[in-house]
């Protein structure tokens, strides 16, 4: 006689089970095996659908948009109106490289003081760059092309050529009572290193 794992003789003579209600047995454990193989991949192709798309998911949360990084900045300018100054600041780096954002800048010089707050941008490996600021200034007993003790207001640009050495160019406009002289508007130029 010839055998076979899926002739359901067998596997009712396996069982004990004799006759048709024997062979329906055991085709029913047959069946059920072929269903338990398909359910099995129903439900791995159902959950593999669900997870890939969370570890997806997972995947961007990781590649967030990066937070504000925040670093201190100094620097020394020789110009006018205020002569020999230093400068201290913050920068608050925006972007994922690191290389723009905003710059807020207090100076104490020889003949004045300054504050300004404006936007910053380094531009390659070897610390040149710009800034555009609205800026304050104050001025004290003897400055170079402006009124003493007066206070002025206006922008400045900066540009540093490389490893933050460059020049600064800026128009300011006097808000403090008026003074009888010719300095209502000031032209401030200077050079320097840092911010």
């Amino acid at each position: 006689m010839f055998c076979s794992r899926f002739s359901p003789r067998i596997g009712a003579e396996k069982n004990g089970a004799t006759g048709k209600h024997g062979a329906e047995q055991a085709l029913d454990v047959r069946l059920t095996a072929l269903q338990d193989y398909r359910m099995r991949r129903s439900v791995f192709l159902v959950g593999l659908v669900v997870v890939l798309p969370l570890s997806a998911r997972a995947q961007r949360a990781g590649v967030q948009e990066p937070t504000p990084h925040i670093s201190a900045a100094f620097g020394v300018h020789f110009g006018s109106p205020m002569r020999i100054s230093l400068a201290g600041g913050v920068l608050v780096d925006m972007s994922a490289r690191r290389n723009d954002g905003v710059v807020a800048v207090a100076e104490a010089g020889q003949q004045g003081a300054e504050v300004s707050l404006g936007y910053f941008r380094m531009l390659g490996r070897y610390g040149s760059g710009y800034s555009l600021r609205a800026a304050g200034i104050r001025t004290l007993g003897n400055p170079w092309n402006a009124s003493r003790n007066t206070t002025y207001a206006g922008v400045e640009a900066s540009w540093m050529i490389a490893f933050g050495a460059g020049a600064r160019v800026g128009y300011l406009r006097r808000t403090s009572r008026r003074v009888d002289d010719a300095h209502d508007n000031l032209a401030s130029i200077g050079i320097g290193i840092g911010i």
